[in-house]
């Protein structure tokens, strides 16, 4: 193993915590990295010495994109709520009481009382986001065609994120070999080498994504609509995919609004206002926030910086004291004609704007539980009545 020291100039905390997550995708040859106590460096292990020249030169990219002041506009804080938290291990509680289980990278099941706060916040989703807005409940698949992550560009903004989907090749010879090796020897990567077909789907890797295109060619009526969906998504990302802070396989909820673009803006608007009210209820430790994607591609700088400035996307961050980091947990998006012009959706005769909010059910538990612990008499009021008044609820239906 090889050790690399590279200079840290001119990059700011929020910018910081961006490279450092980027740096999952910098090379294969990092084995791992981290900053160093002063903030002054980056140090790197390495596979080999024949590695040094081509991974510094890939990281020193990537410091040079995001030292680049476009990147380091300030946070404006719409909301704020901190409350003196303990520091609270919830990965390793929900895994000794088998409340989740890890089956593979950024991959859990959940269950018992884990299970059930993820069922209560997709009822209170539910009940106040779907019914303040007349949300239209689609289902859609868990996978989409690469060609519409084409055209929406996602290929040239999150190419990280893909995780694609193929299949045996339809060949007697393919699926016999493949079967044979399986048999004599079990499963493994090298069975699948020049046995796979070309890919053309991909797993979902957001939530909203089928609803624009689904209403392809449409001329929406004025002010626009309002749908609502849930979706097992998925986000490759690295070694970034660590307890359920990050995880690869995860549940998407969204409210979508597609149409005039006051129709949208108002109803993102009252979203905000709702999830404000939400976390003040349940007293959860956290921000709203304008915040930027992560975006993976040479013009992060400019897509970064439009984003913050027009406040198109913001953030309910909620406080993960044991990880000494906040999560995001709730996403509020404006996406103006985007989506309107990639699949020609109209309203009033003009091209139709669109926005969406959010929710990671698999964030919300874990962040819930690494505030507030395993001992229900502790948790605050009105959490604590909801939760019990679900569980009554479910148990009465049995």
């Amino acid at each position: 193993m090889t050790q690399i020291t590279i200079p840290l100039n001119g990059i700011d905390a929020d910018c910081l915590s961006q490279l450092e997550y980027s740096l999952s995708f910098a090379s294969e040859e990092i084995l791992s990295y981290n900053v160093s106590a002063d903030g002054a460096a980056l140090e790197l292990a390495l596979s080999s010495d024949e590695a040094k020249g081509r991974v510094e030169r890939k990281v020193l990219e990537l410091i040079e994109r995001y030292r680049q002041r476009e990147c380091a506009l300030p946070k404006a804080i719409e909301f704020q709520q901190q409350r003196e938290l303990p520091v609270i291990d919830a990965w390793s509680g929900l895994i000794e009481r088998k409340w989740i289980t890890p089956v593979g990278q950024g991959h859990v099941i959940l269950r018992g009382l884990a299970a059930q706060l993820a069922g209560l916040i997709e009822d209170r989703v539910e009940r106040i986001f779907g019914g303040a807005f007349n949300a239209e409940r689609e289902l859609y698949p868990a996978t989409i065609s690469c060609k519409t992550l084409d055209r929406i560009h996602h290929f040239t903004s999150f190419p990280e994120h893909v995780d694609f989907v193929s299949h045996l090749k339809g060949d007697l010879d393919v699926l016999n070999e493949f079967t044979k090796e399986c048999r004599d020897g079990g499963w493994s990567p090298g069975a699948n080498q020049g046995k796979m077909a070309d890919n053309d789907f991909a797993i979902c890797p957001s939530c909203c994504y089928h609803c624009y295109e689904g209403m392809e060619n449409w001329e929406v009526e004025m002010p626009g609509r309002c749908a609502t969906m849930v979706v097992a998504c998925h986000r490759y990302e690295g070694a970034n995919h660590r307890t359920m802070s990050r995880l690869r396989a995860f549940t998407q909820r969204d409210v979508v609004w597609v149409g005039h673009p006051r129709f949208v803006i108002e109803g993102r608007a009252k979203a905000e206002e709702l999830i404000v009210q939400w976390a003040t209820d349940w007293e959860l430790s956290g921000t709203l926030e304008t915040a930027n994607d992560m975006f993976f591609t040479e013009d992060y700088s400019v897509k970064a910086s439009f984003q913050r400035q027009q406040q198109a996307k913001k953030e309910l961050r909620l406080n993960i004291p044991h990880e000494n980091i906040a999560i995001s947990c709730f996403s509020s998006n404006f996406h103006a004609m985007t989506f309107g012009k990639a699949f020609n959706i109209k309203v009033g005769g003009r091209t139709a704007s669109s926005g969406c909010v959010g929710w990671g059910y698999e964030r919300w538990v874990y962040a819930i539980f690494s505030q507030f612990g395993f001992d229900f008499d502790a948790w605050p009021g009105q959490l604590k009545e909801e939760f019990e008044s679900y569980r009554r609820a479910r148990e009465s239906r049995k």
